[in-house]
């Protein structure tokens, strides 16, 4: 009698296990159907239906533009590898293509911000420390790219030569570790306001790091703006009262890594040795 209730209750906890896993399954699917909805170019509203009898389940989705508050730092939605190039935008883009937009009101005319970058708690002083590679790219009198580099482990800089001056603290709710003012017109970059400068895109680089870092920028001034960098798509599956949350960030095309490696002209002129 013992060992048959024993084998009972164990058919019925592995019944009961495969019910739940079989629900997650639905729900989760459900809501990656609903972030499937969203990225083909579809508005669902409400509680969608997927599937039909036994296998029936819903998700509700719901998007929000990320950015285009002022003020606001814009962290990155995930962690950030070494070598690995992230791109934040100085321009808007039209909805209905992702064509830059100029004349967007959000668009970023400051020549101040801040870069923010590394884990709560990482070491400032070691040789995984991660260090920056700030890249603006920016139209005056041709389209050109600035580029500064700067490390928080000042026992390397005598060595790598590059830029000091990085902040260690605790900087926005996501707590990054250090902090850069990047003035635009001052050197590496000696950016000149007017004389048709237009700011397009900010390209940021981690370099040493062994682990994946948190990575962002932020205005310098409460009163300036990033542009809306793209949409957060969140979207909830439900089966049988069984629910799981997917969230996808869509950002606007951006360049790929390999630009921060070649040469480009942009002009009609051939380039010279």
């Amino acid at each position: 009698l013992t060992i048959g209730l024993s084998v009972a209750t164990r058919t019925v906890t592995d019944i009961k296990i495969s019910k739940q896993t079989e629900l997650s399954n639905r729900a989760f699917n459900a809501a990656e159907a609903g972030v499937e909805a969203v990225l083909s170019g579809k508005s669902p509203t409400g509680n969608i239906t997927v599937g039909s009898g036994i296998n029936t389940s819903t998700y509700n989705v719901s998007v929000a533009t990320v950015g285009g508050v002022a003020g606001e730092a814009f962290i990155f939605n995930k962690t950030v590898s070494k070598d690995d190039t992230q791109q934040l935008w100085f321009v808007g883009h039209n909805t209905a293509d992702n064509s830059i937009n100029l004349t967007d009101p959000l668009n970023f005319n400051s020549l101040q911000f801040n870069v923010l970058w590394g884990n709560t708690g990482q070491a400032s002083d070691v040789s995984t420390t991660p260090a920056i590679e700030v890249s603006v790219i920016y139209e005056q009198s041709g389209i050109k790219m600035a580029k500064g580099i700067y490390d928080p482990n000042a026992s390397r800089t005598s060595t790598n030569n590059f830029l000091t001056g990085v902040e260690v603290g605790e900087y926005t709710s996501s707590k990054l570790h250090f902090r850069k003012l990047i003035d635009l017109t001052q050197a590496p970059y000696l950016l000149v306001a007017g004389g048709g400068l237009r700011l397009y895109a900010l390209r940021l680089r981690l370099l040493y790091n062994d682990t994946p870092q948190l990575l962002g920028a932020q205005p310098n001034s409460g009163s300036d703006t990033f542009p809306v960098q793209g949409k957060l798509i969140s979207s909830t599956g439900n089966a049988d009262n069984v629910y799981r949350k997917v969230e996808v960030f869509e950002s606007y095309p951006a360049l790929p890594p390999i630009f921060d490696f070649v040469l480009f002209n942009g002009s009609g002129n051939s380039l010279q040795k």
